[in-house]
């Protein structure tokens, strides 16, 4: 593994590798750059003369034609379209030319290459036989005129140009690499060694040894984190102190919850014994009741109702508990088939039509068409215990809203009731048995504190998940399942 120090030391010289590639690239691309702008302001100068030509003085020409050479830095020759003899030239041998031998400027140059024609513009590389220096040259004969415009530079110009513009950056570039080398050899030691601390710090942490802090004395970044992990150090030591502690905690208690939970069932199962026999001697004694054996028929119509009632209600707790029984034991099994919720969810609604017909509750369902595996019997036993639930704790408002939606890979069934938030300190207890939210216990409702905990124990044999929610004005009940894809 490359030290921090290696790797910064690489990505400077990487940086520095590629500026120095960006001056070679420039060396290399400069000249061809150069001579392209060169071509274009020569071909500027041709289109000065061109337009002024015709109807220019001599004066007025020789004055513009000497200013553009000035400016551009160019040789201009304007001369005789037939016998190319030079009417003008703003170099010493073309104004010879003019004077003696009208055919010593053309032979004076040698094409060493044609180097096209655009916007009707020659360009061609020259030699000057007599000095050997080359030239780019750009011509053109003037249509309107008995003239042609010839302008020219010498390469040497550029060549110049070239090797001062490299010259002065390497002459930049290099102590200026030295510099910044050294530079990153003191700086790369004093940055990477409070980083070292740290990694060795941290690797001791690893191994959970909370020895010796970080001495880091520094007001940046560095300083922070160093700070940050001697922090982390003391935190994870005392969570771990903390973790033990508890976890000999949680033995003890694990060990009293499994007693509990055993004793818990063997209640479950004499309490529903034990209740068959006070029913059936309630039911006989109401029929005796009812056979007229009191005095008072409305005596014996009150008792009458109340045993019934009573009755009733214990047949729900028996009923109730050996359900919650058997969804807790591990011989329970679940009968799985693929199902319709939608349809099933239809199904509910339709047997609890009367009531909610009856209480004129105003039912609203959003079912979106899904399929699960899952126990047909209990998933309806679920909902119907959620429904039930909210149809006992619904207010004025009644509102009832039974939702079915899904996602890539589960669906989703909550029931949802206008009425009064569930408090926090409730929210924890509701799903253990016999705990009723409302504290006061109705007699003519059929409700003894065990539907929520049969649901959540059917919701765990079809691992999934469930739960409460308050919502504005009311509260939501869910269930979430795994889709059968």
């Amino acid at each position: 593994m490359k030290s921090i120090r290696v790797k910064l030391f690489i990505g400077i010289t990487l940086i520095l590798s590629i500026f120095f590639s960006g001056v070679l690239i420039y060396g290399l691309n400069f000249k061809n750059y150069f001579q392209k702008e060169k071509f274009h302001e020569m071909e500027s100068v041709i289109s000065s003369i061109e337009e002024h030509l015709p109807n220019a003085s001599n004066e007025d020409l020789i004055n513009l034609v000497d200013s553009l050479s000035t400016t551009y830095n160019v040789q201009i020759d304007i001369k005789d379209a037939l016998t190319e003899r030079a009417i003008y030239s703003t170099h010493k041998i073309g104004r010879n030319s003019n004077m003696n031998n009208a055919g010593m400027l053309k032979n004076r140059f040698e094409i060493l290459k044609n180097l096209g024609v655009k916007n009707k513009i020659s360009r061609e590389l020259l030699r000057d036989k007599s000095t050997g220096i080359d030239f780019l040259t750009s011509s053109k004969a003037i249509k309107s005129t008995e003239y042609s415009v010839v302008v020219r530079t010498p390469i040497s110009v550029m060549d110049d140009a070239v090797k001062k513009s490299v010259s002065f950056l390497m002459l930049i570039f290099l102590p200026i690499t030295i510099i910044v080398l050294l530079a990153v050899v003191l700086f790369s030691k004093t940055f990477t060694k409070p980083i070292i601390e740290i990694t060795k710090k941290t690797s001791k942490i690893k191994d959970l040894n909370f020895s010796d802090d970080l001495n880091v004395l520094r007001q940046d970044e560095l300083g922070v984190l160093a700070t940050s992990v001697n922090d982390l150090s003391h935190n994870i030591e005392f969570t771990l102190k903390e973790l033990n502690e508890k976890n000999l905690e949680l033995e003890e208690m694990i060990k009293r919850e499994q007693l509990n939970h055993h004793l818990s069932k063997k209640f479950v199962s004499d309490i529903s014994h034990e209740l068959k026999s006070p029913i059936s001697v309630i039911s006989g004694y109401a029929q005796a009741l009812e056979a007229g054996f009191m005095s008072s028929k409305e005596d014996s119509d009150y008792y009458i109702s109340v045993i019934n009632e009573e009755s009733q209600r214990m047949s729900v707790i028996v009923n109730d508990l050996l359900d919650l029984y058997k969804l807790q034991s591990k011989t329970f099994t679940l009968n799985l088939k693929k199902i319709n919720l939608c349809n099933l969810v239809k199904s509910i609604i339709k047997k609890n039509q009367l009531i909610i017909e009856n209480e004129n509750i105003n039912l609203i369902t959003e079912l979106e068409e899904v399929n699960v595996i899952g126990d047909k019997v209990r998933l309806e036993q679920a909902i119907q215990n959620y429904i039930n639930n909210a149809l006992s704790h619904i207010d004025d408002n009644k509102i009832l809203k039974i939702s079915i939606s899904k996602d890539t890979t589960s669906t989703y069934i909550s029931i949802y009731n206008s009425g009064k938030n569930i408090s926090n300190e409730d929210m924890s207890t509701i799903w253990e048995r016999f705990v009723r939210v409302d504290k006061v216990r109705n007699y003519k409702e059929n409700r003894v504190g065990l539907g929520l905990s049969i649901v959540s124990e059917i919701v765990k044999l079809h691992k999934g998940t469930y739960g409460v929610s308050n919502k504005d004005n009311g509260v939501e009940f869910w269930i979430k399942l795994d889709l059968c894809l």
